[in-house]
């Protein structure tokens, strides 16, 4: 797996076209985002900590939206997105690209030292988003133009859906505390 990991975050694409073509990576690509995820949830925790945030609360928000927001939004948007584009592909193969594509945002967990912390999260998410194109690609099995307007195209998707979900999220959390105190 830790060779996965690194070929993944090297933007291998024959990786992404290996993982891809084998149903057996579903559980690996699946412990990659919640590893991920862990690391930058423990990163987003410890920066609230030393700020004035709630480190609890920051800990399961960036998990919880990392994991099911981040991954399976993103692999569904993008292949609805690259079938439409003539694309061939499945969900489940392309929430397995998509999962590797995933690797470098174990950088996340640098994202509370000062200074370079942020610069450093940053490097992993702009890596992220090339190796999603990479992964794109590959479960689509198209060019890499196509791939990168359907990673364009379902990133805007994404993040309209990212934000109505935070404003549903952020709703019921107003309603919980006025109901509550």
């Amino acid at each position: 797996m830790i060779d996965r990991i690194i070929r993944a975050v090297r933007l291998d694409p024959t990786l992404y076209r290996e993982v891809a073509d084998d149903e057996q990576y579903t559980n690996e690509a699946f412990m990659i985002v919640v590893i991920v995820s862990l690391f930058s949830a423990v990163g987003a925790a410890i920066g609230a900590a030393m700020g004035d945030g709630r480190p609890l609360i920051m800990f399961f928000t960036s998990l919880f939206s990392t994991i099911l927001l981040g991954w399976f939004l993103w692999a569904v948007v993008a292949y609805y997105v690259g079938t439409a584009l003539e694309g061939k592909s499945s969900i489940m193969e392309m929430a397995r690209t998509l999962g590797y594509a995933n690797a470098p945002g174990l950088l996340g967990v640098f994202a509370f030292i000062p200074c370079v912390g942020p610069l450093v999260a940053f490097a992993g998410v702009v890596l992220s988003l090339a190796a999603g194109v990479i992964a794109i690609r590959e479960s689509m099995e198209f060019d890499t133009t196509k791939a990168v307007v359907t990673a364009i195209l379902g990133f805007i998707v994404f993040i309209v859906a990212r934000i109505v979900i935070a404003i549903m999220m952020g709703g019921v959390g107003a309603i919980g505390s006025s109901v509550l105190g």
